[in-house]
């Protein structure tokens, strides 16, 4: 009867069996490879109960683990990884802060406004900072309106312009939408 029960349980909850698998690759694999192949599969599966699992991960001592563990929150869309990830816009690496951006862009949620404001204002390397514009307007918060602006008058890169153009076009808009007729 406990074999049977135990089946039951096994089937009912069979979507949870792949994310339990990565979970424990990412968790106590050796390899890094395997790590990062688990925080990426983590990300396309989908699963929220990834979500903590991953924010543990930006801690591994592997570069393409945390990468990987960044660009699957992103997937995830899970706004408590913010404040996990707005540390890493200042990361050393570029790849990882364009990384972290384009999650944050992927979440869309205004609580990483500012901190997207300041990597786009700052951030040195020409692909983190249009990363960090076009995820400025994925959230489309007015906020990053005149920082944008700002950024349009000195800006040299003719990528820069067209996505802080673009970007402010695209907040412009969502700020004339009526908001939906909720009755």
């Amino acid at each position: 009867m406990k074999l049977i029960q135990h089946l039951i349980k096994t089937f009912q909850n069979w979507r949870y069996l792949p994310t339990q698998l990565l979970i424990s690759k990412l968790k106590k694999s050796r390899s890094s490879e395997i790590r990062s192949y688990a925080a990426e599969a983590l990300g396309t599966v989908g699963d929220e109960h990834a979500n903590q699992p991953l924010i543990d991960a930006l801690q591994d001592a592997n570069n393409s683990v945390r990468r990987f563990a960044i660009s699957s929150l992103g997937h995830l869309r899970n706004p408590t990884a913010i404040e996990s990830l707005i540390s890493f816009l200042k990361d050393h690496e570029p790849d990882i802060r364009c990384a972290t951006a384009v999650a944050l862009g992927e979440i869309s949620d205004s609580n990483a406004v500012e901190a997207l404001i300041s990597s786009a204002m700052e951030d040195s390397d020409r692909s983190v900072c249009s990363a960090a514009i076009i995820a400025l307007g994925k959230i489309g918060d007015r906020r990053a309106i005149e920082p944008l602006n700002n950024l349009m008058k000195k800006a040299d890169s003719e990528w820069i312009l067209r996505y802080a153009s673009e970007t402010l076009h695209q907040i412009e808009e969502s700020i004339k939408e009526p908001p939906p007729n909720t009755s």
